[in-house]
């Protein structure tokens, strides 16, 4: 087992710590490293964007990446839980498999989508990665192993999913996939020119698999809130699937990290304005990694941000509040200093009352890019407070800096001394 001391961020990088990390290749070293450490948390491959995953000690599963069976007739996957979906869809993806859920990078592993329950842009179609989970292993911290399920050790099977880690560390995972017609959908983009046009393409078109969209948040007047909606659905099977997940070709990579950002306030408006005419409404056919992972074609992107790096504020309010609090969202923003790089919708449906730990509630979620400033922390301050008088609550795979109690952590540990003791850790680096 390699461990290293490191200094460590997550994919905003922001916060950074320094920590010793350790790598372990299976479970008895995982069982070491229990023993070794008070105050440790799992980390797979760093893609959360906020403080998720970090301690002073951390156990990284990358070594744990084995795939241990796949059934190619039911699309049962099981794998351990430092497996990379990248390295899963090159397997599933020619046996004519996709995931139920997917998050928006494919470079994320396993257990990370258990701890943070992912969801995608067919939440009210699909639910949350928790929504197709079968079973999953679990190393608590006194060593012992358990396999949670919906019926068996259900409390803790639902306390895992969307609980970030606090329940121990996952070490493997059986899932249901998705038969798969074919590796191209069927995208319909419609171009709207203010907020209220927005929200009502996206209730027009409820019955839509995949829904999401992109804001201008920095318009205003007439043209405030605009941007476009992008609608999608599996295209029939009409060719065989692809012998392997063609991923783009040419990827293009952010060479170095500047020592400043090249993201401000002007180039911000070009982009948006561009972005915004390149995408005029019609239909086209798209690739599984086009629609699903468009990020993901520029390598290390978050170095545009420079050294300081950037903070998403990701939000979901319920449905009787979310068109006007939105609404108030953006009127705060343009009130700012701080005017967000990416902002995406999208709309999302019930979830299973278990699932107490999921971010999704029934209505839409908002999520911001901000470059990192001295100013953007009161920023997010006073869209804590909004969210929060308005019923909502944010995504902690995402959070950096929102106030404490914008976490909503149930305080139920099941003797987890080790792992619940990390919530302390967690609310002081936010003090920091």
């Amino acid at each position: 087992m390699v461990i290293k001391t490191r200094h460590i961020a997550n994919w905003g990088r922001y916060p950074q710590l320094t920590a010793e990390v350790a790598t372990p290749g299976d479970r008895a070293e995982v069982r070491e490293c229990l023993s070794r450490c008070e105050c440790l948390i799992a980390r797979g491959n760093g893609r959360c964007y906020g403080d998720a995953s970090l301690s002073p000690h951390i156990v990284s599963t990358l070594k744990m990446n084995q795939l241990r069976s796949f059934d190619a007739e039911t699309g049962v996957v099981e794998c351990d839980s430092g497996l990379l979906l990248d390295d899963l869809l090159r397997v599933i993806v020619p046996a004519g498999w996709f995931f139920h859920v997917t998050p928006g990078t494919r470079l994320v592993t396993v257990g990370g989508c258990i701890a943070s329950d992912v969801h995608g842009k067919n939440h009210p179609t699909a639910g949350c990665f928790s929504n197709w989970l079968i079973s999953f292993e679990l190393m608590r911290s006194d060593g012992s192993v358990v396999t949670c399920s919906r019926a068996e050790h259900t409390e803790l099977f639902w306390q895992t999913c969307g609980g970030m880690g606090w329940t121990g560390i996952v070490l493997s995972a059986r899932f249901q996939l998705l038969r798969l017609p074919s590796t191209v959908l069927r995208q319909t983009t419609v171009q709207t020119k203010n907020w209220g046009q927005m929200f009502r393409i996206f209730e027009e078109n409820r019955a839509a698999t995949y829904s999401a969209a992109w804001m201008d948040v920095a318009a205003s007047g007439g043209r405030f809130g605009r941007g476009a909606v992008f609608l999608a659905e599996h295209e029939p099977a009409k060719r065989p699937i692809l012998k392997e997940f063609n991923f783009p070709k040419k990827t293009v990579n952010v060479p170095f990290q500047l020592p400043f950002s090249l993201l401000n306030a002007w180039t911000i408006q070009v982009y948006n304005e561009f972005y915004f005419r390149r995408h005029r409404s019609g239909e086209q056919r798209v690739g599984l990694e086009a629609f699903f992972y468009p990020l993901d074609g520029l390598g290390d992107w978050n170095r545009l941000y420079g050294r300081k790096g950037f903070i998403q504020y990701q939000f979901c309010l319920p449905e009787k509040t979310a068109y006007n609090g939105i609404a108030q969202v953006l009127e705060i923003i343009q009130g700012s200093e701080d005017k967000p790089t990416l902002a995406v919708i999208k709309r999302h449906g019930d979830r299973p009352p278990d699932a107490i730990h999921s971010f999704p509630i029934r209505g839409y979620s908002l999520a911001l890019d901000f470059p990192r400033t001295d100013s953007v922390f009161h920023l997010v301050r006073q869209l804590d407070e909004l969210v929060w008088n308005l019923g909502g609550k944010i995504y902690l795979a995402k959070d950096a800096c929102s106030a404490a109690r914008m976490s909503r952590i149930h305080a139920r540990s099941f003797g987890e001394s080790k792992f619940w003791s990390l919530l302390r850790g967690r609310n002081e680096l936010k003090a920091d």
